[in-house]
């Protein structure tokens, strides 16, 4: 069994908490705050599941954490992933949001916009569907020559029926658009409004 201490949380969402894994610091540890059936963490689990046999060397880079399998830890049952932490520091990689709501000169607004639009067309390319494209669900890895990488760490996957998105690049394009339209998500400034209008 894998020991979580207080010092090993990184952040706690609605449906779970993160932990940087105790024995390999390349890894976190999701543990759900739900009973496991009605998570949303399951429909992630059984998505990558699916998308796992996907060539990965077709990826420019990893635009989303890997899952790894679950493992028995002292809080419950864990969910392994990916730690993303940036080159330039080895500390881990901050969120989309937090350089949405603290203007840094090293990451430019054009960096950013540039780097989302990139993320949303390789989601496109490769038919990976995220149902939570808020900022807080991407992290901005800083790479050693300064440029970011935009990696999606919460919320992959989606719940239809007959999963047509997962086999036509044109009805992902139309399904990833039409989500980021609805939740009014589709661009940095967008991203910016809705992160201002949820701290009102």
């Amino acid at each position: 069994m894998i020991e979580i201490k207080d010092n090993h949380f990184i952040a706690e969402g609605v449906y779970q908490k993160c932990y940087i894994h105790p024995e390999n610091k390349n890894l976190c540890i999701k543990v759900s705050k739900q009973e496991l059936s009605t998570s949303r963490l399951l429909y992630e689990i059984n998505y990558f599941k699916k998308i796992s046999k996907k060539n990965w060397k077709k990826f420019d880079y990893p635009f989303f954490t890997k899952y790894y399998g679950q493992v028995d830890t002292n809080l419950g049952t864990g969910f392994v992933y990916d730690y993303i932490t940036d080159e330039t520091t080895g500390e881990i990689s901050k969120t989309m949001e937090y350089y949405l709501l603290n203007p840094d000169p090293k990451i430019t607004n054009d960096m950013l916009r540039n780097a989302f639009e990139h993320l949303k067309r390789l989601m496109i390319k490769h038919r990976i569907i995220a149902s939570d494209i808020r900022s807080k669900n991407i992290c901005c890895k800083i790479l050693k020559d300064q440029s970011i990488q935009m990696i999606i760490v919460d919320g992959v996957g989606h719940r239809d029926f007959i999963p047509i998105v997962d086999w036509s690049s044109y009805f992902a394009k139309k399904k990833i658009e039409r989500r980021l339209i609805k939740h009014d998500l589709h661009n940095l400034e967008a991203q910016r409004e809705f992160l201002k209008k949820s701290e009102k």
